[in-house]
Protein backbone atom coordinates (compact mmCIF):
# COMPACT_ATOMS: atom_id res chain seq x y z
CA UNK A 1 0.00 0.00 0.00
CA UNK A 2 1.25 3.47 -0.87
CA UNK A 3 0.44 6.01 1.81
CA UNK A 4 -0.07 9.75 1.53
CA UNK A 5 2.50 10.74 4.12
CA UNK A 6 1.61 13.28 6.76
CA UNK A 7 0.98 16.08 4.26
CA UNK A 8 -1.69 14.27 2.26
CA UNK A 9 -3.68 13.05 5.22
CA UNK A 10 -3.77 16.53 6.76
CA UNK A 11 -4.48 18.37 3.50
CA UNK A 12 -7.38 20.64 4.47
CA UNK A 13 -8.82 20.36 0.94
CA UNK A 14 -9.19 16.59 1.23
CA UNK A 15 -12.74 15.24 1.38
CA UNK A 16 -12.56 14.25 5.05
CA UNK A 17 -11.35 17.62 6.30
CA UNK A 18 -13.77 19.54 4.08
CA UNK A 19 -16.61 17.49 5.55
CA UNK A 20 -15.31 17.94 9.10
CA UNK A 21 -15.06 21.71 8.61
CA UNK A 22 -18.61 21.81 7.24
CA UNK A 23 -19.76 19.96 10.34
CA UNK A 24 -18.07 22.63 12.46
CA UNK A 25 -19.83 25.39 10.51
CA UNK A 26 -23.20 23.71 11.00
CA UNK A 27 -22.39 23.27 14.69
CA UNK A 28 -21.82 27.02 15.03
CA UNK A 29 -25.16 27.62 13.31
CA UNK A 30 -26.82 25.16 15.68
CA UNK A 31 -25.38 26.88 18.74
CA UNK A 32 -26.78 30.20 17.53
CA UNK A 33 -30.19 28.76 16.65
CA UNK A 34 -30.57 27.00 20.00
CA UNK A 35 -29.46 30.15 21.81
CA UNK A 36 -32.10 32.21 20.01
CA UNK A 37 -34.76 29.60 20.69
CA UNK A 38 -33.84 29.40 24.37
CA UNK A 39 -33.96 33.20 24.64
CA UNK A 40 -37.54 33.19 23.31
CA UNK A 41 -38.70 31.53 26.58
CA UNK A 42 -40.04 28.34 24.97
CA UNK A 43 -41.03 26.63 28.22
CA UNK A 44 -42.11 27.46 31.76
CA UNK A 45 -42.16 25.66 35.09
CA UNK A 46 -44.91 26.95 37.37
CA UNK A 47 -45.93 26.15 40.93
CA UNK A 48 -49.57 25.21 41.42
CA UNK A 49 -51.69 25.42 44.59
CA UNK A 50 -50.57 23.02 47.27
CA UNK A 51 -52.33 19.69 47.50
CA UNK A 52 -54.09 18.60 50.68
CA UNK A 53 -50.94 16.69 51.60
CA UNK A 54 -49.00 19.95 51.60
CA UNK A 55 -46.98 19.05 48.52
CA UNK A 56 -46.64 21.76 45.88
CA UNK A 57 -46.75 20.44 42.29
CA UNK A 58 -44.58 22.10 39.64
CA UNK A 59 -45.93 21.78 36.12
CA UNK A 60 -44.03 21.96 32.83
CA UNK A 61 -45.51 24.07 30.04
CA UNK A 62 -44.02 23.85 26.55
CA UNK A 63 -44.87 27.22 25.07
CA UNK A 64 -43.15 27.09 21.67
CA UNK A 65 -42.31 24.09 19.47
CA UNK A 66 -38.72 23.43 18.49
CA UNK A 67 -38.08 25.15 15.12
CA UNK A 68 -37.50 22.48 12.47
CA UNK A 69 -34.39 24.30 11.30
CA UNK A 70 -32.78 23.11 14.56
CA UNK A 71 -33.63 19.49 13.78
CA UNK A 72 -32.34 19.85 10.22
CA UNK A 73 -29.11 21.50 11.33
CA UNK A 74 -28.45 18.67 13.78
CA UNK A 75 -28.74 16.32 10.81
CA UNK A 76 -26.28 18.45 8.84
CA UNK A 77 -23.69 18.13 11.62
CA UNK A 78 -24.18 14.37 11.87
CA UNK A 79 -24.09 13.68 8.14
CA UNK A 80 -20.93 15.69 7.54
CA UNK A 81 -19.11 14.08 10.46
CA UNK A 82 -20.11 10.60 9.33
CA UNK A 83 -19.19 11.42 5.73
CA UNK A 84 -15.73 12.48 6.88
CA UNK A 85 -15.20 9.00 8.30
CA UNK A 86 -16.49 7.30 5.16
CA UNK A 87 -14.17 9.43 3.02
CA UNK A 88 -11.20 8.22 5.05
CA UNK A 89 -12.28 4.58 4.74
CA UNK A 90 -12.63 5.00 0.98
CA UNK A 91 -9.23 6.65 0.60
CA UNK A 92 -7.52 3.90 2.59
CA UNK A 93 -9.24 1.33 0.38
CA UNK A 94 -8.28 3.23 -2.77
CA UNK A 95 -4.65 3.19 -1.73
CA UNK A 96 -4.95 -0.50 -0.90
CA UNK A 97 -6.27 -1.11 -4.38
CA UNK A 98 -3.25 0.53 -5.96
CA UNK A 99 -4.88 3.92 -6.57
CA UNK A 100 -7.93 2.81 -8.56
CA UNK A 101 -10.93 0.68 -7.69
CA UNK A 102 -13.26 -1.41 -9.82
CA UNK A 103 -17.01 -0.86 -9.63
CA UNK A 104 -17.31 -3.81 -7.24
CA UNK A 105 -14.45 -2.55 -5.09
CA UNK A 106 -15.97 0.93 -4.87
CA UNK A 107 -19.00 -0.54 -3.10
CA UNK A 108 -16.86 -2.34 -0.53
CA UNK A 109 -15.24 0.43 1.60
CA UNK A 110 -16.93 1.37 4.84
CA UNK A 111 -15.74 2.93 8.07
CA UNK A 112 -15.95 0.23 10.77
CA UNK A 113 -17.65 0.93 14.09
CA UNK A 114 -17.50 -2.39 15.92
CA UNK A 115 -18.46 -3.48 19.42
CA UNK A 116 -15.98 -6.35 19.89
CA UNK A 117 -12.59 -7.44 18.55
CA UNK A 118 -14.23 -10.36 16.74
CA UNK A 119 -16.72 -8.08 15.02
CA UNK A 120 -13.82 -6.03 13.69
CA UNK A 121 -11.22 -8.69 12.94
CA UNK A 122 -13.54 -11.28 11.40
CA UNK A 123 -17.05 -10.10 10.61
CA UNK A 124 -16.38 -6.62 9.25
CA UNK A 125 -13.69 -7.49 6.71
CA UNK A 126 -15.56 -10.59 5.53
CA UNK A 127 -18.92 -8.85 5.14
CA UNK A 128 -18.11 -8.10 1.50
CA UNK A 129 -15.91 -10.27 -0.69
CA UNK A 130 -14.06 -7.28 -2.13
CA UNK A 131 -13.49 -5.52 1.21
CA UNK A 132 -10.81 -7.61 2.90
CA UNK A 133 -8.11 -7.36 0.19
CA UNK A 134 -8.35 -3.55 0.18
CA UNK A 135 -7.20 -3.21 3.79
CA UNK A 136 -3.72 -4.52 4.61
CA UNK A 137 -2.31 -5.00 8.11
CA UNK A 138 -1.33 -1.36 8.49
CA UNK A 139 -4.76 -0.13 7.38
CA UNK A 140 -6.52 -2.53 9.73
CA UNK A 141 -4.29 -1.54 12.63
CA UNK A 142 -5.02 2.14 11.95
CA UNK A 143 -8.78 1.61 11.90
CA UNK A 144 -8.65 -0.77 14.85
CA UNK A 145 -6.87 1.78 17.06
CA UNK A 146 -9.98 3.99 17.25
CA UNK A 147 -12.64 1.32 17.78
CA UNK A 148 -14.93 1.56 20.84
CA UNK A 149 -13.64 -1.75 22.22
CA UNK A 150 -9.89 -1.02 22.27
CA UNK A 151 -9.59 0.25 25.85
CA UNK A 152 -11.59 -2.63 27.30
CA UNK A 153 -9.56 -5.10 25.24
CA UNK A 154 -6.30 -3.59 26.45
CA UNK A 155 -7.35 -3.79 30.11
CA UNK A 156 -8.54 -7.37 29.71
CA UNK A 157 -5.26 -8.36 28.05
CA UNK A 158 -3.37 -6.81 30.96
CA UNK A 159 -5.43 -8.79 33.47
CA UNK A 160 -7.16 -5.80 35.01
CA UNK A 161 -9.28 -6.76 38.01
CA UNK A 162 -12.29 -4.75 36.91
CA UNK A 163 -15.86 -5.34 35.82
CA UNK A 164 -15.36 -4.69 32.12
CA UNK A 165 -18.05 -4.84 29.49
CA UNK A 166 -17.63 -4.47 25.72
CA UNK A 167 -21.34 -3.71 25.33
CA UNK A 168 -21.35 -0.82 27.80
CA UNK A 169 -18.21 0.71 26.30
CA UNK A 170 -19.79 0.48 22.86
CA UNK A 171 -23.13 2.01 23.88
CA UNK A 172 -21.39 4.99 25.49
CA UNK A 173 -18.82 5.49 22.73
CA UNK A 174 -18.86 8.61 20.61
CA UNK A 175 -18.59 6.66 17.36
CA UNK A 176 -21.61 4.48 18.15
CA UNK A 177 -23.69 7.47 19.21
CA UNK A 178 -22.73 9.32 16.02
CA UNK A 179 -23.58 6.29 13.90
CA UNK A 180 -27.01 5.69 15.45
CA UNK A 181 -28.05 9.34 15.29
CA UNK A 182 -26.81 9.68 11.70
CA UNK A 183 -28.65 6.55 10.57
CA UNK A 184 -31.93 7.79 12.01
CA UNK A 185 -31.55 11.20 10.38
CA UNK A 186 -30.48 9.68 7.06
CA UNK A 187 -33.03 6.90 6.71
CA UNK A 188 -36.02 7.68 8.94
CA UNK A 189 -36.76 11.20 10.10
CA UNK A 190 -35.40 14.42 11.49
CA UNK A 191 -33.60 14.21 14.81
CA UNK A 192 -36.04 14.57 17.71
CA UNK A 193 -35.12 16.95 20.50
CA UNK A 194 -36.97 17.92 23.63
CA UNK A 195 -36.43 19.95 26.75
CA UNK A 196 -35.14 17.71 29.51
CA UNK A 197 -34.43 18.82 33.09
CA UNK A 198 -30.79 18.99 34.00
CA UNK A 199 -30.82 20.33 37.56
CA UNK A 200 -33.20 21.84 40.14
CA UNK A 201 -32.08 23.80 43.18
CA UNK A 202 -33.07 26.40 45.77
CA UNK A 203 -31.36 28.41 48.47
CA UNK A 204 -32.12 28.57 52.18
CA UNK A 205 -30.83 30.10 55.40
CA UNK A 206 -29.26 27.08 57.04
CA UNK A 207 -30.33 23.50 56.38
CA UNK A 208 -33.35 23.33 54.10
CA UNK A 209 -36.62 21.91 55.32
CA UNK A 210 -37.85 21.31 51.79
CA UNK A 211 -37.78 18.02 49.90
CA UNK A 212 -37.96 17.45 46.16
CA UNK A 213 -40.17 14.52 45.16
CA UNK A 214 -40.44 13.02 41.66
CA UNK A 215 -43.31 13.93 39.37
CA UNK A 216 -44.98 11.81 36.70
CA UNK A 217 -41.78 11.35 34.67
CA UNK A 218 -43.35 12.03 31.26
CA UNK A 219 -41.62 15.36 30.48
CA UNK A 220 -44.46 16.41 28.18
CA UNK A 221 -46.51 19.57 28.00
CA UNK A 222 -48.57 19.64 31.18
CA UNK A 223 -46.39 17.12 33.02
CA UNK A 224 -45.88 17.38 36.74
CA UNK A 225 -42.10 17.69 36.84
CA UNK A 226 -41.75 17.37 40.60
CA UNK A 227 -43.32 18.12 43.94
CA UNK A 228 -41.85 20.18 46.75
CA UNK A 229 -42.72 19.22 50.31
CA UNK A 230 -42.04 21.40 53.35
CA UNK A 231 -40.89 25.00 53.57
CA UNK A 232 -38.06 27.33 54.58
CA UNK A 233 -38.15 30.71 56.27
CA UNK A 234 -38.13 33.46 53.65
CA UNK A 235 -37.89 30.85 50.94
CA UNK A 236 -37.42 31.67 47.28
CA UNK A 237 -38.72 29.73 44.34
CA UNK A 238 -37.19 26.59 42.85
CA UNK A 239 -34.58 27.29 40.19
CA UNK A 240 -34.23 25.02 37.19
CA UNK A 241 -32.03 24.40 34.18
CA UNK A 242 -33.04 22.42 31.12
CA UNK A 243 -31.08 21.00 28.21
CA UNK A 244 -32.36 20.53 24.70
CA UNK A 245 -31.62 16.81 24.50
CA UNK A 246 -31.54 14.36 21.59
CA UNK A 247 -34.18 11.72 22.30
CA UNK A 248 -32.54 9.15 20.01
CA UNK A 249 -29.11 9.31 21.65
CA UNK A 250 -28.49 5.62 22.50
CA UNK A 251 -26.58 6.56 25.64
CA UNK A 252 -29.83 7.88 27.16
CA UNK A 253 -30.94 4.29 27.70
CA UNK A 254 -27.80 3.35 29.64
CA UNK A 255 -28.25 3.48 33.40
CA UNK A 256 -31.29 3.84 35.64
CA UNK A 257 -32.26 7.33 34.45
CA UNK A 258 -32.22 8.87 30.95
CA UNK A 259 -29.35 11.29 30.45
CA UNK A 260 -30.04 14.92 29.66
CA UNK A 261 -26.90 15.84 27.75
CA UNK A 262 -27.38 19.04 25.81
CA UNK A 263 -27.58 18.44 22.05
CA UNK A 264 -25.09 21.18 21.19
CA UNK A 265 -22.62 19.93 23.80
CA UNK A 266 -23.00 16.34 22.59
CA UNK A 267 -22.45 17.21 18.93
CA UNK A 268 -19.46 19.39 19.82
CA UNK A 269 -17.97 16.44 21.69
CA UNK A 270 -18.61 14.12 18.75
CA UNK A 271 -16.89 16.61 16.45
CA UNK A 272 -13.93 16.93 18.80
CA UNK A 273 -13.68 13.15 19.05
CA UNK A 274 -13.61 12.69 15.28
CA UNK A 275 -11.29 15.58 14.44
CA UNK A 276 -9.12 15.56 17.55
CA UNK A 277 -8.73 11.82 18.07
CA UNK A 278 -10.09 9.47 15.41
CA UNK A 279 -8.64 11.12 12.31
CA UNK A 280 -5.21 12.02 13.79
CA UNK A 281 -4.73 8.52 15.23
CA UNK A 282 -5.61 6.87 11.93
CA UNK A 283 -3.42 9.22 9.94
CA UNK A 284 -0.48 8.78 12.29
CA UNK A 285 -0.63 5.03 11.91
CA UNK A 286 -1.12 5.22 8.17
CA UNK A 287 1.85 7.56 7.78
CA UNK A 288 4.27 5.95 10.24
CA UNK A 289 2.96 2.48 11.01
CA UNK A 290 4.76 -0.51 9.59
CA UNK A 291 3.06 -1.82 6.43
CA UNK A 292 2.09 -5.44 6.09
CA UNK A 293 4.56 -7.92 4.65
CA UNK A 294 2.79 -7.74 1.32
CA UNK A 295 2.27 -3.96 1.35
CA UNK A 296 4.08 -1.59 -0.95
Amino acid sequence: MKDQGTTGWFDQDSAWWVKAHRAAAHLRDLDRLVGEYRASVPYAVTAEPAETSGRVPYRLRLLKPVPTVINATIGDVLSNLRAALESVAYEIARLGGGGTLTAEQERAPQFPICSTPNDFDVKFFNARKARGPLYDDRARAALRAVQPFVNVEMLLNEGADMDLDYTLAFELSELHRLDVLWNIDKHRRLAVVTWWPDVFWWTSFGPTQRRLLPGDGTMMDGSILFYVEGGDEGQGDVNHEFNLALIDDPARAVGPEPTAEDAVDLLARLHDHVTGWVLPVIFDRMAYGAPSAGGA
